[in-house]
């Protein structure tokens, strides 16, 4: 799995830890890391992620990560999704939760790619489920 991070000119240089998101991605993935494809993480502000928010999904808000999947085919490889992360919101809720916003900035890059292999967290439970798992992957890196 080919996993690439990129980052707007606005983001700060102190959350630029490539091959830690990289990490925090495989291990996110699973089995699914050994398959042929691509991941890219983009870190992006609140003007870039409130676009593609109301531009794909239909809300007019702010929100912390996107995920979009792509079609993946096992035999021959392929793209396999995007991750949106919104610095200025991660760092907004890295306060509220008393976390460093680098620790939360790699808590939704894992978020994400947790969608991408089928994570939900439609309900309660379920993102109580998926953002312990993204916690307790980010903390074997952080």
């Amino acid at each position: 799995m080919q996993i690439n991070v990129f980052y707007r000119p606005e983001i700060p240089k102190y959350y630029r830890k490539t091959s830690v998101y990289k990490n925090i991605v495989l291990k996110a993935l699973g089995k699914s890391a050994s398959l042929k494809g691509e991941v890219n993480v983009i870190f992006v502000g609140e003007k870039e992620i409130h676009q593609i928010n109301r531009s794909y999904i239909g809300h007019d808000y702010v929100t912390d990560v996107i995920s979009f999947n792509y079609p993946f085919d096992k035999k021959t490889g392929g793209p396999f999704g995007d991750v949106f992360v919104c610095t200025a919101q991660a760092k907004r809720q890295a306060a509220e939760q008393k976390h460093s916003a680098l620790f939360e900035n790699a808590v939704l890059a894992a978020h994400g790619s947790l969608h991408l292999v089928g994570w939900d967290d439609a309900t309660l439970e379920l993102r109580n489920k998926m953002n312990a798992r993204a916690e307790s992957i980010v903390s074997l890196f952080l």
